[in-house]
C-alpha cells in the first residue's frame, strides 16, 4: 500500500467498519459466512483508493485496474483479484441502472459493495471519527447507530453510498447518531 501512498488511516478505519458490517448483514443473504468474502472484503477495503496515486479523477476506476494488474496481486487466485478489483471499483460515485444490472448478476458481490460502500461513506471526511454503536435490523429495515459523523458524510452517505442496499439486503436503510438533530434518516 505504501508503494500506492494510499491514506492509510482512512483505509484502516472503512477496513474496520466493513468488517463491523459484514457478519450481520451477510446473515441476511441465502449464503453461507465464508471468510474468503470477509477477506476480499477487507482487502478492497484497504486498496479501495490506490487509484488516486495514478489521478484523483476517476480513482476508482485507477484502483480497479491497479489491483488487476500490479505485480503484488498476480499470485493471488484470479477469481479473488477480480472480486476485490471490483469492490474497488463500486465503491464510489453514484450506481446508475448499468452497474446495479452488473453487479446484480452475482448478489454476494453486490452485497459486499453495499457494505463497503457504506462504510467509506461513514469516513467521507477522511478523519475516522464515525463509529457504529449498534446496528438494529428487522424485516424491513437496517438501521445504523453511529456517533461522529457531520452533516455533509451524513447527507452523502444517504443520497449516493447507500445505492444498491436496498437491492442487496431487501431492507431500507436508515442511519441516526443520537447526539444529532435534524437529520434525514432514512434513504
Amino acid at each position: 500500500m505504501r508503494r500506492y501512498q494510499v491514506d492509510l488511516p482512512h483505509a484502516v478505519h472503512v477496513a474496520r467498519l466493513s468488517l463491523q458490517l459484514y457478519n450481520p448483514l451477510m446473515a441476511l443473504l441465502d449464503c453461507p459466512l465464508d471468510n474468503l468474502w470477509r477477506e476480499c472484503l477487507e482487502t478492497a477495503a484497504l486498496l479501495h483508493d490506490a487509484g488516486y496515486f495514478v489521478n484523483q479523477k476517476g480513482h476508482h476506476r485507477h484502483s480497479r485496474y491497479l489491483i488487476r494488474h500490479a505485480e503484488e496481486t498476480q499470485y493471488w487466485e484470479p477469481s479473488t483479484r477480480e472480486c476485490i478489483a471490483g469492490l474497488a471499483y463500486y465503491h464510489r460515485k453514484a450506481l446508475p441502472a448499468k452497474k446495479l444490472r452488473e453487479l446484480s448478476k452475482n448478489p454476494t458481490w453486490m452485497a459486499l459493495a453495499a457494505i463497503l460502500r457504506i462504510a467509506d461513506g461513514l469516513d467521507r471526511c477522511h478523519c475516522q471519527k464515525v463509529t457504529v454503536q449498534h446496528i438494529k435490523i428487522s424485516s424491513h429495515t437496517v438501521e445504523l447507530i453511529v456517533t461522529g459523523l457531520q452533516r455533509e458524510p451524513w447527507d452523502h452517505v444517504l443520497r449516493i453510498k447507500s445505492q444498491g442496499f436496498q437491492e442487496a439486503f431487501h431492507r431500507q436503510f436508515l442511519i441516526r447518531d443520537p447526539t444529532l438533530t435534524n437529520f434525514p434518516l432514512r434513504v
